[in-house]
């Protein structure tokens, strides 16, 4: 399963690392359907959100370095890929990691933890350097850029934590959340944090509190 595109009324057999958030969506649709998690609509919401998740999953794990160009191309709209011609590059982008953190904390199968694990190990592996952690120019050659997106540590990080931590209060089903307008509710690690997201504060405490995040990561396993 896979999320094409439609541009002119033509349908283009490719899917972007950015479409993998809608995996989490759909799930989080099922659960909150007005008619239960039972209803036929909820259900089928559900199976694509999971089947979508796996799509994605495979975008990191079908190749040697472990992490998933900015698209792939399906080939003759079969469900089989390759890696986008134009863009075999790979930004630390969140969506996949929001999914399966959506997908391990209402559903509770440890197979979305397992695979966010796995993406997390190729991260560290891969792409980190002496200061930070570097986008790559192709996930091939594993060539490192000179730049960091901020949303790897805002998001990317930010998931792949949670994901691990089953100690938090995050209530997903009564907080109003999305990628790139985080809710303070969902996603509060700590007083620091909602320190930083209310008022100017003062970056080197920001940067701390993100950075003991990350630290609390590694240590998870």
């Amino acid at each position: 399963t896979y999320l094409a595109e439609l541009k002119y009324g033509k349908i283009i057999h490719k899917m972007d690392h950015l479409a993998c958030f809608l995996g989490g969506n759909l799930v989080l649709g099922a659960y909150t359907h007005p008619e239960g998690i039972d209803s036929s609509e909820a259900q089928r919401q559900l199976k694509t959100g999971k089947q979508l998740a796996y799509t994605c999953y495979q975008m990191y794990s079908r190749f040697d370095s472990g992490l998933s160009p900015e698209y792939v191309d399906f080939r003759n709209g079969k469900n089989d890929f390759e890696k986008g011609r134009d863009a075999p590059y790979y930004l630390l982008r969140p969506e996949v990691s929001e999914t399966m953190f959506i997908l391990y904390h209402l559903t509770k199968d440890p197979v979305y933890r397992e695979w966010g694990w796995e993406i997390f190990q190729a991260i560290e592996e891969q792409t980190k350097t002496d200061s930070a952690y570097a986008a790559i120019k192709d996930v091939d050659t594993m060539e490192k850029e000179d730049r960091m997106e901020s949303f790897f540590m805002a998001e990317t990080l930010k998931y792949l934590y949670l994901l691990q931590n089953d100690n938090h209060t995050i209530d997903l089903l009564n907080t109003v959340s999305r990628t790139f307008l985080t809710s303070v509710q969902l996603f509060c690690l700590g007083p620091k944090l909602l320190h930083c997201h209310f008022t100017v504060a003062a970056p080197r405490t920001c940067f701390k509190t993100l950075y003991s995040t990350y630290s609390i990561l590694r240590r998870t396993r």
